[in-house]
């Protein structure tokens, strides 16, 4: 692996104008690739495909999503009533005591 002589960045394999270059990944300094220097870079493992990471990640229709998002919106109301409605009571009920008394 080289590094720059202007500014100690790294100096990776690039083509330009059909000649093969190495090209300082900070400063863009440029000199030629020497074969050896060309031997230096080559690839000496490959990967095998089947050894790919796996991932997962979230995918879901929008429609789905949209479903999802109006029902949440829909119980949180329903919660909402609920809760009113159960204080409203206990209200009522206070009231009817006190009167009572």
């Amino acid at each position: 692996m080289k590094f720059c002589p202007k500014c100690g960045g790294v100096m990776i394999p690039t083509k330009k104008d059909g000649k093969e270059i190495l090209r300082c990944t900070k400063c863009g300094y440029e000199m030629e690739l020497t074969a050896k220097d060309k031997k230096e870079y080559s690839v000496k493992e490959q990967k095998d495909k089947n050894s790919r990471v796996l991932t997962t990640s979230l995918v879901s229709d929008k429609g789905e999503r949209k479903l999802e998002e109006e029902q949440l919106e829909q119980e949180r109301e329903e919660y909402y009533k609920e809760v009113g409605l159960e204080l409203l009571r206990e209200e009522l009920s206070e009231e009817t005591e006190s009167d009572e008394e």
